[in-house]
């Protein structure tokens, strides 16, 4: 019988000891079987650093693809695990092989798919490997449950204002304290983020990535804070009482009361997709008062960042970017256009599927093999809390990039028709289902069309800076002249916008 065999370790780097069965000790269980029994190896196939719950692991697709295909006869493995740890998934591919004719050979467990009390042992087999897994998960819950009912704070980074004590319980930082205190206070009276953040620099105050300087988002996020209050949180798991509070009770909630004001220009088309070619951050939607007490929607950069200020901010009008973008997208629809014939890409989604499964393999591997006796069970636990954040923060990419993906674009003659009778909000989300980023540089001189770059779908690098994607602050690079955008000839920012 011709077979193919199959070796997957979950995570390779570093290990070793009984739990690790390393490629070479598999692939000599297989050979030593193969030869007892007159198997033929057409193949070898190995997924290393391949969790077993992830069935589009490259290796195992080719492999089943073979037996498919009747190039084989089956896979044999060293044990059922390495073919996979969730029954779902294998109760599929085992059906894909007895489908082709094929069957499945695992060594240790000392079964074949082909017979009635093999394909029993396999599903017994796969739901026991499955109910680890979940003993595991519920395992790694209940630590961090646990932790919070100590007052333990399980984020991996030390809340600004506070340092952690040697039990791993905050306690508010002597010198950072103070100023937190007052920030919630000013808050509550009505100052702005923009203030807030002056106020911090202006006290010497470190964030917890180590930066002095402070933006107006990363504010909003330290008052969004509840532990601050005292609290120690995860997940549904809460303890009030977890540490001393720098803010009362009312002053935090005073602070929250004020961020429901709406902001001048929300509401705005190009939202968020609109982007400053000298600093290749998002423009912030604004309104700029015109003569006759009239106010006109201006989208303008920032300037102020946390990687930095921007060396050379642009702004537009929206009267003159918009309709221009609009006019673009509906081209880019157009049956030889950009868009007219996209299909949408799973290179991303492939991508952020691997980083998760290669966060779920890391927290794994941290279960499974970490011994709380030998390193803590301070030092264990926050280990588990990292990996979790690593593995819940993955799987929201993952769901945010199918959804983005999904996202249908309607036909021209369709669009041009109903466009002026769509929302805000449709007409937002349709242009975002096209467009990934639009770039604008600086340079009233400039017709708009020398001014704004549109990057399709697909085409924003993996570099630009984004919620969670802290990158170094530098200028986009012009792709027509080989000029970075506003280094050359930057103009007068004040008239910028008036093109």
């Amino acid at each position: 019988m011709l077979l193919d065999a199959y070796v997957r370790v979950s995570r390779v780097g570093g290990r070793a000891g009984d739990s690790f069965i390393s490629p070479k000790v598999q692939r000599e269980k297989i050979e030593l079987l193969a030869r007892l029994r007159g198997y033929a190896i057409a193949e070898w196939f190995e997924d290393l650093d391949e969790p077993g719950t992830k069935s589009t692991r490259p290796g195992f697709v080719r492999a089943l693809a073979r037996v498919e295909a009747g190039e084989t006869n089956g896979i044999i493995v060293s044990k059922l695990d390495r073919f996979a740890r969730s029954v779902v998934d294998a109760a599929q591919a085992i059906n894909r092989i007895r489908a082709a004719g094929g069957q499945l050979v695992s060594v240790d467990d000392n079964f074949d798919s082909s017979t009635p009390i093999g394909r029993f042992a396999v599903t017994m087999m796969l739901a026991v490997a499955e109910l680890e897994v979940d003993r595991i998960r519920e395992s790694w819950r209940s630590a961090q449950e646990m932790a919070v009912r100590r007052g333990v704070h399980v984020a991996s980074r030390t809340p600004t204002g506070y340092v952690r004590r040697g039990d791993r319980r905050l306690e508010p930082d002597p010198a950072a304290a103070p100023a937190i205190t007052s920030v919630f206070a000013a808050r509550a009276q009505g100052a702005s983020l923009k203030e807030l953040a002056a106020m911090l620099e202006a006290a010497g105050v470190v964030g917890p990535y180590g930066n002095a300087h402070w933006t107006s988002a990363a504010v909003s996020k330290l008052l969004h804070n509840p532990v601050y209050t005292g609290e120690a949180r995860s997940g549904k798991q809460k303890n009030p009482d977890a540490h001393a509070p720098i803010v009362s009770a009312a002053d935090w909630r005073a602070a929250q009361e004020v961020r429901g004001r709406t902001a001048p220009g929300s509401g705005t088309l190009l939202s968020g997709l609109l982007r400053c070619a000298g600093c290749r951050y998002v423009l912030k939607p604004d309104k700029m008062k015109l003569a006759g007490g009239r106010h006109a929607r201006i989208y303008r950069c920032r300037g102020d960042h946390a990687a930095g200020v921007c060396p050379d901010r642009s702004a537009v009008m929206g009267r003159v970017i918009e309709p221009y973008v609009v006019e673009q997208f509906f081209a880019a629809l157009e049956p030889d256009g950009m868009l007219g014939q996209i299909v949408p890409s799973s290179a991303e989604i492939s991508a952020l599927q691997l980083a998760l499964d290669e966060a779920d393999a890391e927290l794994t591997a941290w279960r499974d093999e970490t011994s709380i006796v030998e390193i803590g069970r301070g030092i264990y636990l926050d280990g588990l809390s990292a990996r979790g954040r690593r593995v819940e923060e993955c799987a929201a990419a993952v769901h945010a990039s199918l959804a983005a993906l999904g996202r249908d674009l309607p036909p021209i003659a369709t669009l041009r028709k109903t466009w002026s009778t769509l929302s805000l909000d449709e007409r937002r989300r349709i242009l975002g289902g096209g467009i990934d980023a639009i770039m604008l540089r600086s340079g009233r001189r400039l017709p708009i069309e020398k001014r704004v770059l549109i990057l399709w779908r697909g085409q924003v690098p993996d570099d630009f800076p984004r919620r969670g994607n802290r990158v170094p602050l530098r200028p986009f690079l012009w792709p027509d002249d080989d000029v970075i955008a506003g280094v050359a000839g930057a103009q007068d920012r004040s008239e910028d916008a008036g093109d």
